[in-house]
C-alpha cells in the first residue's frame, strides 16, 4: 500500500514538473516571438520560428499524461524532420516555422525521456 502511494506521488510529481517545463518553454517562445515582431525587419524570421512553436507546445501539454507520449513526441519530431528534408519546396517562413516545430518535439521528447530540472 505504501509503495503504491509513493509510486503515484513520484509519477504525479514528474508529470507536474514536465507540464511546468512545457508551460515555461511555451511562454518564453511567445515572449521572443512578440519581441521579434515588434522589432520587425530581419527579426521577422525569428518571429516565424518562435510562432511555429505554439501549436506543438499546446499539443505536447495535452499528451503529457498519455502512456504512449514518448512515441507520439518522437513521431511528430520525425514528421517535422521529413518536411524539412524537402528544403527546395519550402519558403523562408515555412522553414523557420518548421524548425521551431522540430525543436519543440525534440526538446519535449528528450525532457520526458530524461527529466532535468532547469529551474535551479
Amino acid at each position: 500500500m505504501q509503495f503504491t502511494s509513493l509510486f503515484e506521488k513520484v509519477i504525479t510529481d514528474l508529470t507536474e514538473a514536465f507540464s511546468t517545463f512545457i508551460t515555461k518553454r511555451a511562454a518564453g517562445a511567445k515572449k521572443l516571438e512578440e519581441a521579434a515582431r515588434k522589432k520587425g525587419s530581419y527579426a521577422i524570421l525569428t518571429a516565424y520560428h518562435f510562432a511555429g512553436k505554439a501549436k506543438p507546445y499546446a499539443q505536447a501539454l495535452k499528451w503529457c499524461k498519455k502512456d504512449d507520449k514518448l512515441k507520439l513526441y518522437k513521431e511528430q519530431y520525425k514528421e517535422a524532420l521529413d518536411k524539412l528534408k524537402d528544403i527546395d519546396s519550402l519558403s523562408q517562413k515555412e522553414f523557420q516555422a518548421l524548425s521551431g516545430v522540430l525543436e519543440v518535439w525534440g526538446e519535449v521528447y528528450l525532457q520526458d525521456k530524461t527529466p532535468k530540472d532547469y529551474s535551479k
